[in-house]
């Protein structure tokens, strides 16, 4: 996520595709040694990747992880590139459409990006 300006109450939503759960690596018991199967979001590849170095992880306040999507959040973003990654489970195979993620300001909507819409293969 990239902003050129300071942002308030930012949401970003990460929908997830069909066939796919994300794990709460916070759990104990929840099983992430198996990355290789897994799935993350964080390598897409974007227009913004000259500006990688300025990359900051790790700004989100509050976290949420639900059965369609994974939702963060800050309440002060600071210009710059954000990168945020969790892990996704593939629960059966076949061919899935990943919807776009958003990132909004939530009590200014008008303020939103999108990322491009993608398809995943699971076997």
């Amino acid at each position: 996520m990239t902003t050129t300006l300071r942002r308030y109450h930012i949401a970003l939503v990460d929908y997830l595709p069909a066939g796919c759960e994300a794990l709460n690596t916070a759990l104990k018991g929840t099983l992430t040694g198996d990355t290789n199967s897994s799935v993350t979001r964080s390598n897409r590849n974007n227009s913004y990747c000259d500006c990688r170095p300025n990359s900051t992880i790790g700004w989100t306040e509050h976290e949420n992880l639900r059965d369609e999507r994974a939702e963060a959040f800050r309440s002060l973003l600071w210009p710059g590139v954000y990168e945020w990654s969790y892990i996704m489970r593939a629960t059966c195979t076949g061919t899935f459409i990943i919807p776009p993620a958003k990132a909004e300001e939530m009590y200014s909507p008008e303020n939103f990006g999108r990322c491009a819409t993608e398809k995943v293969i699971i076997d």
